[in-house]
């Protein structure tokens, strides 16, 4: 047998032509079952003996007969194409058993992602998804140094480096005691609320992860008002409880509103032209490697759209 270069390597199209002619002792039956036209299988074939340096088979009478070689050589090749199957699905059995780990603020953990979490469990059961409780600034540091697979923020601010998928924008909603006399104000005439004596009257309860790097602040200067925060907690559930016994009003992202707020508070729509809206999406490294976990990952997060890049 002649010396073959590192990279002269068997040709496997060649072998599967090869063992599906001897299944069937038919160049023409062979053909038929890989699409391919007789012909085709004859050269490969051919191209296999010229490789192997050895002849596999003779054709009689438009039947084939497979020399000692070629019976030696069909076992062999069942064994082969079993073990290529089992290499094939070790590998993409290895990426569904795979981990991704996700981090964001506990607000987008919390309203955003349950759904999402569980279709992705159900449709991965083997697979481990990681969620992490991280400040939008953590976030971002997170995926730049690929600490973490990907992140869901705010559309604030994004560093050049990363990618931003749009997931969904969220309109503003004011929030006040079930009720409040402010809530039935706002319904008739939202604009009349804007002035530094209701804000004086009734301060704002606002959560942390509304200061952090948010616009709410700059919605306000955009309006002509200051920020008159009267209490600052941690969660936006806590701040809802404190919205609910009368000590103060929010604002907060549609994100955030569920229909048990609404039963227990006053919820009312911010007027579009007030600005407010929050757009939500997926950050990552431009050069991340899209892994078939991921690929579903970001389908089911609905990241299709690209915000910035």
């Amino acid at each position: 047998m002649k010396k073959r270069e590192p990279y002269d390597v068997m040709d496997l199209k060649a072998l599967r032509c090869f063992s599906t002619m001897a299944k069937h002792s038919s160049l023409t039956k062979a053909g038929m079952e890989l699409g391919i036209t007789e012909v085709a299988v004859s050269k490969r074939v051919k191209t296999l003996e010229h490789h192997l340096g050895v002849k596999l088979y003779e054709s009689r009478g438009g039947r084939v007969r497979l020399t000692p070689a070629g019976e030696h050589a069909v076992s062999l090749a069942m064994s082969m194409f079993d073990k290529i199957e089992a290499f094939e699905q070790a590998v993409t059995s290895g990426e569904e058993t795979g981990e991704i780990v996700l981090a964001s603020h506990d607000e987008v953990l919390g309203y955003l992602l349950p759904e999402v979490i569980e279709k992705f469990s159900l449709a991965h059961p083997l697979a481990r998804l990681r969620l992490l409780a991280r400040p939008i600034g953590d976030t971002m540091r997170l995926v730049r140094t690929n600490d973490i697979d990907l992140g869901v923020v705010p559309d604030r601010n994004i560093p050049r480096e990363l990618d931003f998928h749009r997931i969904a924008t969220y309109p503003p909603y004011l929030l006040t005691q079930k009720g409040h006399p402010l809530a039935r104000q706002a319904r008739a005439d939202f604009k009349s609320l804007l002035n530094e004596e209701t804000l004086r009257r009734y301060p704002l309860v606002v959560a942390e992860v509304q200061l952090e790097g948010y616009s709410l602040k700059e919605t306000f200067e955009e309006l002509g008002l200051r920020l008159n925060i009267g209490i600052e907690v941690g969660t936006l559930s806590t701040l809802k409880r404190y919205v609910a016994r009368g000590l103060g009003i929010a604002v907060i992202s549609g994100l955030c509103v569920s229909e048990e707020d609404r039963e227990r508070l006053e919820v009312v729509p911010i007027p579009a032209e007030l600005g407010g809206e929050s757009t939500y999406g997926v950050i990552m490294r431009k050069d991340k490697h899209r892994s078939r976990l991921l690929t579903d990952l970001l389908r089911l997060l609905g990241a299709g759209g690209r915000v910035r890049s």
